[in-house]
Order: C-alpha cells, then structure tokens, then sequence
C-alpha cells in the first residue's frame, strides 16, 4: 500500500536507476517519482518511457526533475556513478565515484529537510561511509 502523499527521487537514471524507476512504477511505490541525472535528457528519456505505461500500472506522478525537488522526498536513491571498465580495480572505480559523491552531496545537501538516503553506487561502503561524513545528514537515515 502506497502512503499517502509519499514521494520518493532516484539520483542516477542508468542501467540501475532505470530499473529500479521502472520497478516502483510497477509496484506503485510511490505516490511521486523524481528521476534525477547530469545528463537530463536521459532522465527525461526514462521518465517518458515509463509514463508511457503508467495508464496500465495505476495513478502516479513520474517526471525529470533536479535536486531542487528532493525538498520533500520520504526516499532518495542514490545510483549514480561510474561504470567499472575491463581491467580496472576497485580502488580505480572508487576514485571515480568517490568525485561523482562529492558533487551530488553537495547539490543534495542544498535541499534535503528529511528523508532516507539509500545508497546504492559502488562501491557502497566507501561511497556511504563519505555522505554518512556530512553534517547534514543523520546517520540512522542513511
């Protein structure tokens, strides 16, 4: 059962952030649904697919938007990230993602008021454990 007025925002619309938009529209997650990406054509790319079946799923409100509509979130998926290459190390790709982190963090920190964070990019731990460090944020939410 959805709550009411519930709204939830998936930072990162790749492989994982699509799926994950496209398995809350089946379940109807949410009442709101916010994709959020660097690249916003590719946010508003999934957000038309999925809405495109909404009219057989149910009622819910799925849209592109920025980290200025995290202010209400009850949930903010965090899937952003670089993908691992052939040959690179984990280490290598938390460098990467590490940086990505820092500048979503930044962007989301402008916004948030409440609301849990869950963290999905790899690698996890290290990308968790460096929101987990802003001030912002409580850690039982995370």
């Amino acid at each position: 059962m959805v709550k009411s007025k519930s709204k939830v925002a998936i930072i990162g619309t790749g492989f994982v952030g699509a799926s994950a938009a496209f398995t809350m529209a089946l379940q109807q997650t949410a009442n709101e649904l916010v994709l959020i990406d660097v690249f916003k054509e590719k946010a508003m790319g999934e957000a038309m697919d999925i809405n495109h079946g909404l009219p057989f799923m149910g009622q819910m409100s799925l849209y592109a938007g920025d980290y200025s509509d995290i202010k209400d979130c009850d949930v903010i998926v965090v899937t952003a990230g670089a993908n691992r290459k052939p040959g690179e190390t984990r280490l290598d790709l938390a460098k990467k993602n590490v940086l990505i982190a820092k500048e979503l963090t930044q962007n989301i920190m402008k916004h948030y008021n409440h609301g849990v964070i869950l963290v999905v990019s790899n690698p996890v731990d290290i990308i968790t454990y460096m929101i987990q460090k802003c001030p912002v944020f409580l850690s039982e939410k995370l």
